[in-house]
């Protein structure tokens, strides 16, 4: 029997935990985490003011998240979480409230959302004929290739390919900053063509989105807490590790204790993994030459209906603030509803760096002109309006950043392991990106030689289109 630690219960740490107790129930497997809930940036936290419990930015998931959702499926938590029956994603026109759709149909990939895209009205027929040489090319595109492109910003890339600025702003731009939290011009290409090819031009299904029925924490934590516990991992909460010593062994020391053992697995974000493996000079090379970026999330709650009862979210074109709306009364279920309020309007600031300052009047002043100024005769004001900014939010994936992303087994030599949505997975920073690399670093500690193309083979498989006991948005 192996007595290991991981350090680290966001995503990546819990399912690390939970994929080595799994495989090998002989070893002891003990779980830190210094907050006194799983799931580290995917969760909610307390508003003082009202004592509601807010997502700390609007998150969503997709069907491509195939380790995540498998993972959520582990945990006996499927109906913590609404998946669309079909890709739809709606753009809205501010102002004149016109909304289209972005839908597959019955062509194969990457093709599929062609009939939508001939009637997209946000895009010109020249912007539309250029973008099918480009949805080739990232279609057919080797990961070679790709990786040659991590020096180039995404941008750059796309005018090269000759992308009108109109395209770059409203179609390409918007998914890269949605996904990868950065604007298209600061973004590797590299990470964004692995985007769109595995993502919007890959399987029909793939980008199905996924809508949580509860607040962050509730549909996770409970669900992951119970889970790890009945597994056999011993899960140390409000617990945390000041420092990890070789002297006498492997040892993780906790401000009330020291614990012995035989590996370890740090899974924290980049800032934070440098501090506790700070003797280790690749991991501080790595962590100097990373960066991170921002989210702020905006949670509107009004009394009345603001927006119609059929709205569940949108892209607000040519918005850089109020980037998008999402209904959480068409998410949450009706039994977590806030009492009193008629509606919960969501709004994700992806990026959100240079308005970090702004005070929470000067985002209800846009959240009123978008809102007010595209269905006035609904609008009233909200008698909540909550903003709550995450500084280190993601690891920015800027041209060149890919050299940094470790190996999980980097100082494996150690009975070490790292993992973190930061690490080398091949995705960018998402709940998806973090899951594959708890899972990648248990794959090294189990030298199991796992490949992550395939599903985690102790885990139920992710769910396929009109599956059984998967929910739909």
């Amino acid at each position: 029997m192996t007595r290991i630690v991981v350090v680290g219960g966001g995503l990546s740490g819990v399912s690390s935990a939970l994929a080595i107790a799994d495989a090998s129930p002989r070893d002891e497997v003990i779980l830190i985490e210094s907050r006194a809930q799983l799931g580290g940036r995917v969760s909610s936290i307390k508003d003082p003011k009202s004592g509601l419990l807010l997502d700390n930015c609007q998150h969503a998931c997709f069907r491509v998240y195939d380790c995540f959702l498998q993972l959520i499926s582990r945990c006996g938590a499927r109906n913590s979480i609404k998946l669309q029956a079909k890709t739809d994603l709606p753009f809205l026109q501010v102002g004149g409230g016109r909304l289209a759709s972005l839908s597959d149909g019955r062509l194969e990939p990457p093709n599929h959302m062609a009939g939508s895209m001939i009637k997209f009205p946000f895009l010109s027929l020249s912007d539309k004929i250029a973008m099918r040489k480009v949805i080739k090319e990232l279609s057919e595109m080797t990961s070679e290739q790709m990786s040659a492109l991590d020096d180039l910003n995404f941008e750059q890339w796309l005018i090269e390919k000759g992308q009108s600025q109109r395209a770059i702003d409203r179609f390409w731009g918007f998914f890269v900053l949605a996904a990868l939290n950065i604007p298209v011009s600061q973004a590797s290409a590299a990470l964004s063509a692995f985007l769109f090819q595995r993502g919007l031009f890959g399987d029909a299904h793939a980008f199905d989105v996924g809508a949580f029925t509860s607040d962050l924490s509730d549909s996770l934590h409970p669900h992951l807490l119970r889970t790890l516990e009945e597994s056999g991992v011993e899960v140390k909460l409000s617990s945390k590790v000041n420092s990890i010593s070789r002297e006498n062994g492997l040892e993780v020391c906790l401000r009330e204790e020291t614990i012995s053992c035989g590996k370890i697995v740090v899974a924290l974000p980049h800032h934070l993994a440098g501090r506790l493996l700070s003797e280790y000079s690749e991991v501080v090379e790595a962590v100097d030459h990373l960066e991170y970026r921002s989210l702020i999330g905006i949670h509107a709650l009004h009394s009345a209906e603001v927006l119609p009862e059929s709205f569940t979210f949108a892209v607000c074109v040519d918005e850089p603030i109020i980037q998008m709306l999402f209904n959480r009364n068409s998410e949450i279920d009706e039994d977590k509803m806030p009492e009193g309020v008629g509606q919960w309007v969501s709004v994700p600031v992806s990026c959100g760096d240079e308005w970090l300052d702004w005070g929470d009047e000067q985002f209800l002043e846009e959240y009123r002109r978008v809102v007010k100024g595209t269905y006035p005769d609904l609008w009233n004001e909200p008698d909540s309006f909550i903003v709550i900014r995450s500084r280190n939010a993601t690891f920015a994936p800027l041209p060149g950043s890919e050299q940094y992303r470790l190996s999980q087994d980097l100082i494996s030599k150690d009975g070490i392991y790292i993992a973190g949505a930061w690490t080398n997975t091949d995705w960018p920073s998402t709940m998806e990106g973090a899951v594959r690399s708890g899972l990648l670093a248990a794959s090294s500690l189990l030298d199991d030689n796992w490949n992550p193309e395939k599903k985690w083979r102790w885990w139920p498989s992710p769910p396929k289109r009109g599956e059984d006991g998967w929910r739909v948005w």
